[in-house]
């Protein structure tokens, strides 16, 4: 039971840091915090699918407001301060070039801002969705609750990759801007102004690593029998809790207000 695990991995990590300082058991009660909000995968996907048809094919923005509100808090519960800052203050600037600035300063460049905000600010809002997917949910818990659908393998098996995929590359490319900054190769602005040099230090080393985690990733899924046919073990066990149902409504809301917002501004 999901309940039963959760409880045995407090008690497990409480007495692992004991004997540690408050930094580290601030550090467990926030993991286990952050467990705790997670939602089923499967909600999650459907979040996504529900909210890109939403901001995608509306021209009402009052419902791209309401999923960028519901992702921002999706993303709090999930401790991604940096991503949360960085989409609302993304869609502020976005927000002010398409509502304010044209009226302040009415010009073909505040003009042309406009439309592209108008796309922009939608595609910010699906940018920041994916993103918590990446950050919150465990490929392992993934995996489980898509062979609970029956999902094929060929559906299954990317969609876990690219979870595990491009964490990783993240990591190498911080990797890579670390290495240059010790060997006093990292420009700053500068690399503006030379950019194929820039690529050259940061593309070739990239190209790589991206290569070493491919096959790094392939064993690892072979060993783990991610593409077997046979239906495994399942040591994940999902309830559905209050997360769930918070997640389940909000996702309901947003598709029920998709007809009643749909194209609002052309009638």
């Amino acid at each position: 039971m999901k309940e039963t695990t959760l409880l045995q991995q407090t008690v497990d990590a409480v007495s692992g840091v004991e004997a540690a300082g408050s930094g580290a058991r601030a550090e467990v009660v926030e993991e286990l915090l952050r467990r705790k909000l997670r939602p089923d995968p499967r909600l999650v996907l459907l979040a996504m699918v529900v909210c890109n048809i939403a901001v995608m094919s509306q021209v009402d923005l009052r419902l791209v407001a309401i999923c960028s509100v519901l992702t921002a808090l999706a993303l709090i519960t999930a401790r991604a301060w940096k991503t949360v800052i960085t989409m609302l203050a993304i869609e502020a600037m976005w927000a002010f070039f398409l509502g304010l600035a044209p009226g302040l300063w009415p010009n073909v460049v505040t003009g042309f801002l406009a439309m592209v905000g108008l796309w922009l600010i939608r595609f910010t809002v699906s940018a920041a969705l994916a993103g918590y997917f990446i950050i919150a949910v465990v490929p392992g818990e993934l995996v489980a609750s898509l062979r609970r659908l029956h999902v094929p393998i060929a559906i299954t098996v990317p969609l876990t990759v690219l979870l595990r995929f491009l964490p990783m590359v993240a990591s190498e490319y911080r990797a890579v801007r670390e290495a240059m900054t010790l060997r006093g190769l990292s420009q700053g602005w500068r690399a503006w102004l030379h950019p194929l040099r820039y690529l050259e230090f940061v593309l070739v080393p990239m190209l790589f690593a991206s290569t070493r985690i491919a096959d790094e990733m392939t064993a690892a899924g072979m060993v783990r029998g991610l593409g077997s046919r046979r239906q495994p073990s399942m040591m994940t066990q999902f309830r559905f809790g209050l997360v769930d149902a918070c997640w389940l409504l909000c996702t309901i809301g947003v598709a029920v207000l998709i007809p009643v917002w749909g194209n609002s501004l052309w009638q």
